[in-house]
């Protein structure tokens, strides 16, 4: 006969095999916290059946493991504000939902657009003659090209010349910043909506 002990340590347990990326202490004080609160909403005197109704409130230990992982992502990403570790926490959020593959989608393209302004504007003092934005002989059509011994085949001219360095460190850090204050913006509303599904 299972006791009601007994099932809330295999509920716990479930719970710590989803949170293994986290720190040892961290998970401690979350499988003590979940068994509180387990406890308390049971009641001194919970039969199995009390606890397997509050265990199925609080959802599977998956879900409970998966919103403390998110949570914890979402608290370094805050702290530290680096686009990799950013990228990190909105690619979980993205394993989740849509509307987090969406966020994690904008916030991927405009880190990569920062890196190719920022990129450009660094390579262009190192090979001045491979790097900038040319005009083609298609009327209207640019081409922004980075390499080669010159620039692309059929170009006119090159249209920003040296302006290309401090326009591409305008828009590569502008682009950082806006997708960063976009990419936290969303986190911090997700990370409401998840605080409400947590004990």
């Amino acid at each position: 006969m299972v006791t009601p002990s007994e099932r809330i340590d295999a509920y716990l347990r479930s719970v710590r095999a989803g949170l293994r990326e986290l720190p040892q202490p961290e998970i401690m004080d979350i499988l003590n916290e979940l068994r509180a609160h387990i406890e308390e909403k049971a009641g001194p005197d919970a039969a199995v059946v009390d606890i397997d109704s509050v265990l199925r409130s609080l959802g599977s230990p998956e879900q409970i493991a998966a919103l403390y992982v998110a949570e914890d992502l979402v608290s370094r990403a805050e702290s530290s504000r680096a686009p990799w570790t950013i990228l990190r926490s909105l690619y979980y959020w993205a394993t989740l939902s849509v509307k987090g593959f969406a966020v994690f989608s904008i916030c991927l393209i405009g880190y990569a657009f920062s890196a190719c302004f920022l990129i450009s504007a660094l390579m262009k003092p190192i090979h001045p003659q491979g790097v900038g934005l040319w005009t083609s002989n298609v009327p209207g059509a640019y081409s922004l090209h980075v390499g080669g011994s010159s620039g692309p085949a059929g170009q006119e001219r090159e249209v920003l010349g040296w302006w290309l360095v401090p326009i591409g460190c305008s828009l590569g850090g502008g682009t950082i910043l806006l997708t960063t204050h976009f990419a936290l913006l969303s986190l911090r509303r997700l990370r409401g909506s998840w605080r409400e599904k947590l004990p």
